[in-house]
């Protein structure tokens, strides 16, 4: 179990916190509320009641016999978070909240409890009243955080869980031992930056992925690269050879054109009537007289009948072509839609990650990192100890005090600090009207 705790001036703003979702005026995270000495139940009304109290403790203080001071800190607020593992039930939740209430010594001080569903753990937030509604008096609030820490660890033994706090008890028994031992948190700033570099590494491991998946596609488009021209080579090996008769053929029945062209007349007048473009009557005599001529234009017919028919063989080439890189572009697509497909999911992955660390929820648990060393600096233990402040700071163990701060400040840290605040501003002087 972790307990948290802070103080504050507000009830109105812790109020606001608990009993509301984070940077909103819904409430859906809020699964119950219960208030403890408190005349009425309902949420705002109970809030009511305590700044009431609050505000008029001199009064009650006087009533009953004492100096009539006030607090400028009235307000406590503690949270109490389960293992993930857990599945504590509501009146569960309550109990213990109650007990550790009772551990503090203030089971007669006004308190709200409120129930928060918005993480994987189940946890409760609880608003004490450190003004006693009867006496007016303070709680004297020292050592908080290891009462509790002595009472979170007693709770897990009366349920046979003390595998869940090993580390608490290892802390609590060199206590014992008059060892000083404090919970090793990181600072807001600490804490901010290691989420930026945790964030850093998210979109940096995406990239990484994205650049190994682009070199492993690039051997799915190669192979279907290789794919598309061995299909291209098949089909142009399969024409050809459905083209082979035809050449035979063409090739036969011009030699034996030819052949007869030479040893006949009858074939050369036959080609000069019908075929040859000189004319009837050149052609005629040119086949009388057996002319070259005449020859070579039956050579240079054959060849134009055979760049047709070696053109019909490129066009039916040029179709199987067309019909494979079709092919080839529809699986191209395909695996592009894929790749893009598990583009999209892997960037929406990587955008859950990093909104969920900005949230606070992200998986891998910065306990882990925070137990490496104690990083916590006094100096911010101002800011820790504000209402904003709660949820990232302070836990069960810690208890430096805030004027202890104050007071080991060099004079040359407050002048720094002073000069820090003025930058920016600008001073108008009165001018100073010399006297007659």
């Amino acid at each position: 179990m972790i307990i948290r705790t802070t103080t504050g001036r507000s009830f109105k703003g812790v109020g606001a916190y608990v009993l509301h979702d984070k940077g909103a005026q819904s409430n859906d995270r809020v699964s119950f509320t219960e208030t403890v000495n408190l005349a009425s139940s309902r949420e705002n009304v109970a809030l009511a009641e305590m700044i009431h109290t609050a505000t008029h403790q001199k009064e009650l203080k006087r009533r009953a016999g004492h100096r009539a001071t006030a607090t400028s800190k009235p307000v406590y607020h503690m949270s109490l978070s389960w293992e993930v593992s857990e599945t504590p039930t509501l009146a569960e939740q309550v109990d213990a909240a109650k007990e550790a209430i009772k551990s503090l010594g203030l089971s007669d001080r006004q308190a709200m409890i409120v129930g928060h569903t918005d993480t994987d753990n189940p946890h409760v937030h609880v608003v004490v009243n450190l003004v006693c509604p009867e006496t007016g008096m303070t709680a004297k609030m020292g050592n908080d955080r290891l009462t509790l820490s002595e009472w979170a660890q007693e709770y897990r033994r009366k349920r046979g869980q003390e595998h869940l706090c090993q580390q608490r008890q290892e802390n609590n028994a060199r206590r014992k031992q008059g060892e000083f031992v404090k919970a090793q948190n990181m600072t807001r700033a600490e804490y901010n930056a290691w989420k930026k570099a945790e964030g850093a590494k998210i979109w940096d491991d995406y990239r990484a992925d994205r650049d190994q998946a682009f070199k492993s596609r690039k051997g799915q488009y190669d192979a279907l690269w290789d794919q598309k021209n061995n299909r291209m080579a098949a089909r142009k090996a399969e024409i050809k050879q459905l083209y082979k008769p035809y050449w035979r053929d063409l090739y036969k029945a011009q030699r034996q054109e030819l052949k007869e062209f030479d040893n006949h007349l009858v074939a050369r007048l036959k080609f000069a009537l019908y075929e040859s473009k000189q004319g009837k009557v050149v052609g005629l005599f040119q086949a009388l007289a057996k002319d070259q001529k005449q020859r070579k234009e039956l050579t240079d017919h054959h060849e134009d009948v055979r760049r047709g028919l070696a053109d019909r063989v490129k066009s039916s080439i040029a179709d199987a072509g067309r019909e494979v890189t079709k092919a080839w572009k529809y699986d191209r697509d395909q695996l592009k839609a894929q790749h893009k497909q598990e583009d999209q999911a892997r960037l929406e992955r990587t955008r859950e990650k990093s909104d969920a660390l900005k949230q606070g929820d992200y998986k891998t648990s910065r306990y882990e990192f925070e137990r490496n060393q104690d990083r916590r600096k006094k100096a911010n233990k101002l800011k820790r100890d504000t209402t904003d402040a709660f949820g990232t700071e302070r836990t069960a163990g810690n208890d430096d005090a805030t004027e202890d701060n104050k007071r080991n400040r060099t004079s040359a840290e407050i002048r720094a600090e002073k000069r820090e605040r003025s930058k920016g501003r600008t001073r108008t002087r009165s001018r100073r009207i010399p006297r007659d």
